[in-house]
């Protein structure tokens, strides 16, 4: 399990070219220097990916169909484990896709490998991120 101490800034916007997310997209594009920061502060589910993985091109649409669901409650990121294998060693990514939740704090708090249903998605994020006031 990752964790660590560090606190950064806020999001960037996602690039075009490393993802299939639209310009107005709350998926931000999470590489080797940005991790840390990415992943600070705020609940964020981060999706480890590679252009060339069948599975993680049909789950990108789930994903960013809940991320634009979830803008306000949770943040959402994807990493190429190709372009960024430190991240993907770091957190020991053995297959992709795979999904790892952090805290606020920035500590991992669960992992899913492989594509899953929106619906699979949706319970694991109420699960780490209830609605405010329920």
């Amino acid at each position: 399990m990752f964790r660590r101490t560090r606190r950064a800034p806020a999001h960037t916007a996602p690039h075009a070219e490393t993802t299939s997310t639209t310009a107005a997209s709350p998926i931000v594009v999470i590489d080797d220097a940005n991790f840390l920061a990415q992943t600070a502060d705020r609940v964020t589910v981060v999706d480890f990916w590679a252009p060339w993985c069948a599975p993680c091109r049909a789950f990108a649409p789930i994903f960013e169909a809940a991320a634009f669901d979830y803008d306000d409650r949770v943040a959402f990121g994807k990493c190429d484990v190709d372009t960024n294998p430190k991240t993907a060693a770091l957190l020991q990514i053995q297959s992709i896709p795979t999904l790892v939740v952090f805290g606020t704090n920035g500590s991992e708090l669960g992992r899913v490998a492989g594509a899953m249903p929106r619906r699979q998605l949706d319970a694991i994020i109420d699960q780490v991120a209830p609605v405010l006031g329920s």
